[in-house]
This record gives structure tokens, C-alpha cells and sequence, in this order.
């Protein structure tokens, strides 16, 4: 993972959102976290390789 400061793993989240550096993430427990990585882009590619939702991408279909 490329920041391990982030305290959950890919089976645990549902969606997410990002503004401004900061993402704002679904859990499927339903539970909203939010999350600064140091590598921002770092952080987006692993949750997409991770196949989970992009809200922002999904509301452009």
C-alpha cells in the first residue's frame, strides 16, 4: 500500500471522493472516513487498482 497510514484494507472499502487532496471514503460498514495521503496520486491508483468506486467517475457516465 503506498501510504501505510491509512488504517483499512481494499476489502473494507465501498466508495470514495476526492477534493482537494483530501478523499472522503465509503466503508461498507457505512461509515464515512476521510484520509490526507502524503502521495495523493499514489493513494487514487491504489484504490483504483483496487476496483473500488470512483463516486466523481461514476457521475460522469
Amino acid at each position: 500500500m503506498p501510504n501505510t497510514k491509512f488504517p483499512y484494507q481494499p476489502h473494507e472499502l465501498s466508495a470514495f471522493t476526492e477534493t482537494i487532496g483530501i478523499f472522503i471514503i465509503s466503508l461498507k460498514n457505512g461509515e464515512i472516513v476521510r484520509h490526507n495521503p502524503e502521495d495523493r496520486e499514489a493513494f487514487y491508483k491504489w484504490l483504483l487498482q483496487n476496483k473500488i468506486r470512483d463516486i466523481n467517475a461514476t457521475s460522469k457516465n
